[in-house]
């Protein structure tokens, strides 16, 4: 378990170290899980994952329309997370048409971060607006930035996010009331092995399995 977080996270966080040509990276796909036992009463005896059943699909046919419904489709029943559809192209080489991109980050089930991370596009703040507003990052990071020699404008949000991509992530500051990184280090602990001391894993993590897993974000978050 523990070493598929890492793997997975880590291919998530390479657009964030700037790998981003293209969006074509090199990953080795994961062996398919076996079938696994039901696990709620039904007369049915086996389970299949979503490996098994869209994947298939995707790889024969490339329809925008019908990748986008297939995608939806595994959102709505919560078989799949973001992290899942960026592993969709990245390590099974199936091609999702950006015009199904589209329609899924405009629908409302993946971010811009998700979408940049298959197309190669740069990021903008809004692609992960999840784990940071400029103006929380602002009013926390600030002092600290300034006491290292960095003046930050409240009304620069693109100075921010480069900022925050620069020097926040990988410091684990906090910038969005919706995500705390140092919370969410302390509240895993199986997280916390898997991934150690690299914060900007935690932000991705989050952002793309997380949140879908039910996982806190935040100690006010906890129900």
């Amino acid at each position: 378990m523990m070493k598929r977080i890492q793997n997975r996270t880590r291919r998530m966080a390479a657009v964030l170290a700037g790998v981003t040509a293209a969006g074509v990276l090199a990953f080795a796909a994961p062996a398919v899980p076996a079938k696994a036992a039901a696990a709620y009463p039904t007369r049915f005896t086996q389970t299949v994952s979503w490996e098994q059943t869209i994947l298939p699909a995707l790889l024969r046919n490339t329809d925008a329309g019908m990748v986008a419904r297939q995608i939806e489709n595994a959102f709505r029943y919560r078989v799949m997370t973001e992290g899942d559809v960026v592993d969709l192209y990245h390590a099974y080489g199936a091609q999702i048409p950006v015009q199904a991109l589209a329609k899924l980050q405009a629908d409302g089930y993946i971010t811009g971060y998700t979408v940049k991370n298959i197309t190669g596009e740069p990021l903008v703040w809004t692609d992960l607006a999840t784990v940071f507003d400029p103006a929380y990052y602002y009013a926390s990071a600030a002092p600290l930035m300034a006491g290292a020699g960095i003046i930050l404008d409240p009304a620069d949000t693109d100075a921010l996010f480069q900022n925050f991509l620069q020097y926040g992530m990988p410091l684990g500051l906090r910038a969005s009331a919706n995500f705390d990184p140092a919370y969410y280090k302390t509240q895993y602990p199986e997280l916390t092995k898997a991934l150690g001391d690299d914060n900007t894993m935690y932000y991705v993590h989050y952002l793309l399995y997380g949140r879908y897993q039910g996982l806190s974000g935040t100690a006010a978050s906890v129900q």
